[in-house]
């Protein structure tokens, strides 16, 4: 099978990209596959070696103001469309070409390439979407859709979609069942769904406990009003003097300021930083410091605010799941779904400091029955969340008619 990945924002090794397009593409080269990658023009060094890509796109709209908005969107995807364009005119057709971050910048692109009339084999097209096209309006609630330009144009996309991906020459794909659901309602059409592959977990090492018997839960990933970083920290401010919390230490990664929605920026609590509860980390985190840092953790907390999470995949959700972590999330969340599956976990009742206070306490007081759990539901996790299980996915897709 030949395969060739696209994604621009494979340039100065920021994000989860590296990560995840490397997984997958080293999986796939395991597996006999044949794998490009497209990364950007003026990707690093590091970025290369590490999806194995080939530079190629001139254009990242993930950190590029010029290609946001209406006008921006439009250019953007006809400089996409050309680029890609020239590569498969260029080159021996895969077998598949494989979008897996779809945004509407890349959307009439795509439907252009997939559709566009052609002398040569035509590759067949996942497209796999990571933003939604709804607003949600509560936990449970179906998500609604403004009638905006960019929604109808995206609408317009998808009937024009619509034969190629009944016929299975285009697989639209989601990582979660509430996005599967959202885009199967927006787009009428049938929507596969995708797992996100993660790497292997290593062997765990020798755990740094730092103080015995006190139980630390950790909070991955750089800060920000919509991890619910701030419910968090004010939840242990609440928790200052509790006898029941005195086991409790909590783990952030906080490098910066983040902004609230008022528009002030939040800084971590001096006090509470110094009272040794509340300890954070002020720098990226390379994969062997983060192994060591979720090595020493008891469990992951993620309060996650629904507005952004109701159905977005969670990559720390998964690492943690995968090395048999329990999960604290907010419920109505992507990752209640992922700690379900993994047979366990505990919910955060409300998006409020008090209620994550509370889950904190629930945390401490069955510790071991949620690791037990964690544990026996972490390799169903993993082989799901795998490069294999991903190559599983699309060869099924492949196989078999889609679903309404």
């Amino acid at each position: 099978m030949k395969l060739l990945i696209l994604e621009e924002a494979l340039q100065g090794g920021e994000g989860h990209w590296p990560s995840y397009i490397g997984t997958i593409a080293a999986g796939l080269r395991s597996a006999g596959d044949e794998v490009e990658v497209l990364v950007h023009r003026q990707a690093s060094p590091e970025v290369i070696s590490a999806v194995g890509g080939t530079p190629w796109l001139s254009r990242n709209c993930w950190t590029d103001q010029r290609r946001q908005g209406a006008i921006g969107g439009l250019r953007h995807n006809l400089r996409f469309a050309r680029e890609v364009n020239a590569w498969l005119n260029s080159h021996t057709p895969p077998d598949w070409v494989c979008s897996l971050t779809v945004r509407q910048q890349h959307l009439l692109a795509l439907t252009w390439l997939a559709t566009r009339p052609q002398q040569r084999p035509t590759p067949r097209f996942l497209l796999l979407f990571v933003q939604g096209f709804g607003t949600t309006t509560g936990a449970g609630e179906p998500t609604t859709f403004a009638a905006t330009p960019a929604n109808r144009l995206a609408r317009w996309c998808f009937q024009r979609l619509g034969p190629a991906v009944r016929s299975g020459a285009v697989v639209l794909a989601a990582e979660t069942a509430a996005m599967q659901a959202e885009l199967r309602r927006f787009s009428g059409l049938p929507v596969a769904l995708f797992p996100h592959p993660v790497p292997d977990a290593p062997a765990p090492g020798v755990i740094d406990r730092r103080e015995a018997g006190r139980i630390t839960i950790t909070c991955p990933g750089f800060a920000r009003h919509e991890k619910g970083n701030d419910l968090l920290q004010e939840a242990c401010l609440l928790l200052r003097g509790d006898r029941r919390a005195e086991r409790l230490h909590v783990v952030c990664q906080w490098p910066a300021p983040f902004t609230l929605p008022n528009g002030t920026a939040l800084l971590p609590d001096r006090e509470l930083v110094a009272s040794g509860r509340y300890e954070l980390l002020n720098q990226s985190l390379d994969a062997a410091a983060y192994a060591a840092l979720l090595a020493r953790t008891d469990l992951v907390i993620l309060p996650y605010r629904r507005l952004s999470y109701h159905n977005r995949v969670s990559r720390v959700a998964i690492e943690a799941a995968v090395r048999g972590l329990p999960l604290i999330h907010t419920r109505g969340t992507w990752s209640e779904e992922l700690a379900s599956a993994a047979g366990g976990g505990l919910p955060i009742a409300a998006e409020t400091a008090k209620a994550v206070a509370e889950a904190l306490l629930q945390a401490l007081e069955h510790a071991p029955t949620l690791q037990q759990a964690a544990k026996a539901g972490a390799a169903a996790i993993a082989a799901h969340h795998s490069a294999a299980g991903f190559r599983r996915t699309l060869l099924a897709a492949a196989s078999e008619p889609p679903a309404p």
